[in-house]
């Protein structure tokens, strides 16, 4: 067994009706340690990153009250898409956000910022790797180039089909092309366990591939039809054989959860968080 340092994504506490996000931030951080999570997976796309000025005040703030309650943001996600827009306005902007992003993440002392190798992956069954590897390389480099300046780890996601309904590939969808591409890069990797449960992988095969080049996971669970980022237990994932996996990387990062809590009350979270941690617990128990 390991005793990885718990965390969740940055839904997990309950967020008041109008509340701004340094606000928020100040109330989870309180949430998260009351609820022994030791520290959290940033949501960066909270913040304002249409400019500079939009998020720095934010961010400020936010780094005062962290730094006050002794809390630190191991990682954090950055915007994505789920393909690439033929629109150059929209391009534009969301190249912006991520640059913006990066330097917000670099602020808030985030060691790995997540991004997902978009591409053009429509339509699925015409899958062109060799397309979709050079237009994802494309558009990524530049960010990491960016990371690289500011002192920010970039780690690439594991992607999904778009439903297990479905016969189709998508690209890094496998650990063998999600590796290429962070090889390439020079960045790490992030497994989502919900994602490649979808895609149909053996989970401590994959993970195994992947060695030491994992630096964070997302951990959820799902029926292996959609991305239900449900908590362990509730879906289809083999968690013994995914536990084996995260075993043969050596990872040592924390154990964090990414969820859907958008339907779990506000009244419930502190129960639900706590639920959480004893999930954690179990899993942590099938490492080896």
């Amino acid at each position: 067994m390991k005793n990885l340092p718990i965390s969740c994504a940055t839904n997990l506490c309950p967020r008041a009706e109008g509340q701004d996000a340094a606000g928020y931030v100040h109330d989870l951080i309180r949430f998260h340690r009351e609820h022994g999570f030791a520290t959290a997976d940033f949501g960066i796309t909270m913040l304002d990153l249409s400019s500079a000025e939009g998020w720095k005040p934010q961010v400020e703030q936010i780094m005062t009250d962290a730094t006050e309650q002794g809390f630190s943001f191991y990682m954090g996600h950055l915007p994505f898409m789920g393909g690439i827009s033929k629109s150059e306005e929209v391009m534009t902007t969301f190249k912006e956000k991520v640059h913006n992003g990066i330097d917000a993440a670099a602020a808030l002392g985030i060691q790995y910022a997540i991004m997902h190798p978009n591409a053009a992956n429509f339509p699925l069954v015409k899958y062109d790797h060799d397309e979709q590897r050079a237009v994802t390389l494309e558009l990524l480099s530049p960010f990491v180039e960016h990371a690289n300046r500011v002192g920010v780890n970039i780690v690439v996601e594991n992607m999904r089909v778009v439903s297990g309904k479905m016969q189709c590939h998508r690209y890094c969808m496998t650990a063998e092309e999600l590796c290429d591409l962070a090889d390439t890069l020079g960045v790490g990797v992030c497994w989502d366990f919900g994602h490649a449960h979808l895609s149909g992988l053996k989970q401590s095969k994959a993970l195994e591939y992947v060695g030491k080049r994992l630096k964070a996971v997302h951990v959820n669970d799902n029926g292996g039809i959609e991305d239900d980022h449900v908590p362990p237990f509730f879906g289809s994932v083999n968690w013994k054989d995914a536990m084996h996996g995260l075993a043969l990387t050596g990872f040592e990062g924390p154990f964090n959860f990414e969820l859907n809590l958008g339907r779990v009350p506000a009244a419930m979270r502190g129960d639900f968080a706590d639920y959480l941690v004893k999930i954690a617990n179990e899993l942590m128990s099938y490492i080896e």
